[in-house]
């Protein structure tokens, strides 16, 4: 009781400076991602091309314009909207760490690029370079971190295939890490953005709720419970982010983690439920948040889905989370919020 009472005081408090630091520095000249496929804008493509290497330091990675949205994905967006830089190292099929899920992909023969071991790597060799960074500063920068889908989806938690002995509670310990990595390098901005509903995504979503009946992503789907699962699902990521909802405030205000530094955390899993329950706030008629743009055959603009294929949004739904984005960095978001 007294560890919950501290936690919410502790909430308070950054609550209540939060607003006066965002007003003073809501501009920002760079934002530099790191997570998977709802992120990446390329970096997967130049490891199949390159032999399952990363780009050499002091270097990017070409950005493509179709993403696993179909088109921009929510960072490119947000960067293109604050007029902003952006640096990726996000990788399609990156976990948290490899260390806690590892899966192999043959086109690089290797186990898919983890952030814990490629993206901070990688990041932490470029800082280093006017290349990438030529006046990178603690107040110009904001960090993204969004991770978390194929470490709790098929081949990961969901289906037990974790490394032996590892639970949910490492890969939200791997996230924070992640944030003192970057902390050491002089980052004092971050977003978090929180695990999506995965268990509306058509992959995982009941049948009965426009759930598919097979997946590109998990061909194996139909040896499994699907309800099941899709429950499964929806108590794994609900259960993560009460983690990062109370975990962000002990590790700030109460641990005081990351002196001088401020987060703001996008509560997607809130934002995208409210385009699932009241798609005519966010998505052009006819409004489908079932079925998925990439479909063949399927009816009506791609601007009106909320999920591009059988896992990924939509760009139009990355458009309303890029929105979201600046709102919170600007302290305007009713999904977002900020800590210090």
């Amino acid at each position: 009781m007294l560890i919950s009472s501290l936690i919410l005081a502790g909430a308070s408090v950054a609550a209540a400076s939060g607003g006066r630091w965002q007003g003073k520095n809501a501009k920002f000249d760079t934002i530099v991602t790191f997570g998977d496929s709802y992120t990446d804008n390329g970096r997967l493509g130049y490891y199949i091309n390159n032999g399952g290497k990363a780009p050499a330091p002091g270097t990017l990675h070409g950005e493509s314009t179709t993403t696993s949205t179909g088109g921009l994905n929510w960072a490119q967006l947000v960067a293109r909207n604050a007029g902003a830089k952006l640096v990726d190292y996000a990788v399609s099929g990156a976990t948290c760490s490899n260390k806690i899920i590892s899966r192999y992909f043959s086109a690089i023969n290797r186990d898919f690029p983890s952030v814990a071991t490629d993206e901070i790597p990688s990041f932490q060799v470029d800082v280093s370079y006017k290349s990438i960074f030529p006046n990178r500063t603690p107040d110009n920068t904001v960090y993204a971190l969004w991770i978390g889908t194929n470490d709790l989806g098929n081949d990961a938690f969901l289906t037990d295939s974790q490394a032996p002995g590892t639970t949910i509670t490492d890969y939200v310990d791997c996230v924070w890490s992640v944030f003192d990595s970057i902390y050491k390098t002089g980052g004092r901005r971050f977003m978090m953005l929180n695990l999506a509903p995965l268990q509306l995504s058509p992959q995982y979503a009941e049948v009965k709720n426009g759930g598919a009946v097979t997946s590109q992503f998990w061909p194996e789907k139909s040896r499994y419970n699907v309800t099941e699962y899709s429950y499964k699902m929806k108590e794994y990521t609900t259960n993560v982010n009460t983690m990062f909802e109370y975990g962000m405030p002990f590790q700030t205000a109460i641990k005081s983690r990351w002196p001088k530094a401020s987060f703001d955390v996008l509560d997607v899993h809130a934002l995208m439920t409210d385009i699932y329950n009241q798609p005519s706030k966010y998505l052009d008629a006819p409004y489908n948040v079932t079925g998925y743009a990439s479909a063949p055959g399927a009816p009506g603009p791609k601007s009106g889905y909320m999920w591009y294929d059988e896992l990924h949004p939509s760009e139009k739904t990355d458009t309303v989370i890029a929105k979201a984005f600046i709102d919170a960095i600007t302290g305007t978001s009713a999904f977002g919020t900020h800590y210090e």
